[in-house]
């Protein structure tokens, strides 16, 4: 008897360009997936079990290379399951391609709302959105201040992220009375951080929030860290403070960030209903990046998780077609190693939350929320 061919998984992946470290990281994340599947013997559908193979190519953190691989994973390679590149526009770019063609898309790196703000019908979320990154930091900073009430947002002007993450931190710190003393949009080719630093702490802001490129996020650290007068600021929060090239750039000046993370070790469900237990995902991811020679940060995570949710809703459908398989991801509800999997009806991540983790004498720790906080935050900045 023959064996049945093998599942065919393919990814578009930022190998070069800004977003290279992350979409490295997303590759060996799925990589390290398929062979965790293949070492147990394949995805059992209908009572056979088959093997994955992943195909994936390089889309320089380009919209345009992510659309051209896209197009090529579905028409010319024809995959059976599809996954979405790293970051929120290449995933919008990537997403447009796989509505075109009525292929469902698995986003484990796009946290933007274009996605369900253009109605896309073929995309499923595993990551939680954009929106609620930052939702906790108002509440945070109340904890460690009660009479917090002054909003600094830091944002660049270019792509739907920042617009997204910032709102969503506003609305929550206005339902609590917070008031925004500036709200400051700069272009890409800012540099003048150091001023821009100066300007916030003779605000006396309660809480600051910087939510640019990793570039961007790391210059707007550095210029607040070394201010003299730091303490007149309540909580320092950087989008991008819990990557490790946030802490590798900044060393000892990382100290006291707070940023928003998807994912940590801390957070991992220690006995979940689908996949490896948190330990032995520890494992699994650590010997991924080892291999890839690179740190294990959230990217990684996320993508490996994805691998486990697509297997347990194609497991749920008896089946790998598009429409049995988003109609199986609108029903289930499970646990992972990364957390709980339940999506509303646009396909939108609703059962994950997001945590906030401060980078506390060289390495990060979780604060918020109270549930899974390692160690109480350390205030002011």
């Amino acid at each position: 008897m023959t064996s049945p061919a093998p599942i065919k998984a393919g990814i578009s992946a930022s190998i070069t360009g800004q977003f290279a470290t992350q979409g490295r990281q997303a590759l060996a994340g799925l990589t390290a997936w398929a062979e965790y599947v293949n070492a147990q013997g394949g995805l059992s559908l209908d009572g056979q079990s088959r093997s994955l193979t992943l195909v994936h190519y390089d889309d320089g953190s380009l919209a345009e290379g992510a659309q051209q691989n896209t197009e090529r994973l579905i028409a010319q390679d024809g995959v059976d399951l599809l996954f979405g590149p790293y970051s929120a526009g290449l995933t919008t770019a990537a997403a447009e391609v796989a509505e075109s063609h009525g292929k469902l898309m698995w986003n484990h790196g796009g946290a933007g709302d274009a996605l369900y703000a253009r109605g896309y019908q073929r995309i499923v979320s595993i990551l939680t959105s954009a929106d609620q990154y930052l939702v906790g930091a108002p509440l945070l900073a109340r904890q460690c201040n009660p009479e917090a009430s002054k909003l600094v947002i830091l944002r660049i002007d270019t792509g739907a992220f920042a617009r997204v993450v910032a709102r969503g931190v506003e609305s929550a710190a206005h339902e609590l009375g917070f008031t925004t003393a500036l709200d400051l949009r700069y272009r890409p080719s800012q540099t003048r951080f150091a001023e821009i630093a100066r300007h916030v702490a003779e605000l006396g802001a309660d809480l600051v929030v910087g939510i640019g490129r990793i570039r961007h996020d790391i210059a707007t650290a550095r210029a607040l860290a070394n201010l003299t007068n730091r303490d007149r600021i309540g909580l320092a929060v950087v989008v991008a403070t819990p990557i490790a090239e946030f802490a590798n750039d900044l060393g000892q000046l990382a100290d006291g960030f707070i940023g928003p993370s998807q994912w940590e070790p801390a957070t991992s469900v220690a006995q979940p209903d689908v996949g490896p237990n948190s330990g032995e995902t520890l494992q699994i991811l650590a010997l991924a990046a080892a291999v890839a020679g690179l740190p294990v940060d959230y990217p990684m995570a996320q993508a490996f998780a994805s691998g486990l949710v697509v297997g347990r809703c194609a497991q749920e459908a008896g089946s790998l077609g598009d429409d049995a398989l988003r109609d199986a991801a609108s029903k289930v509800d499970f646990t992972t190693f990364y957390g709980r999997f339940r999506i509303d009806e646009a396909g939108r991540q609703v059962g994950h939350s997001v945590a906030l983790v401060q980078r506390q004498e060289g390495r990060k720790v979780v604060v918020w929320p109270p549930e899974q906080a390692q160690s109480p935050v350390r205030y002011p900045f």
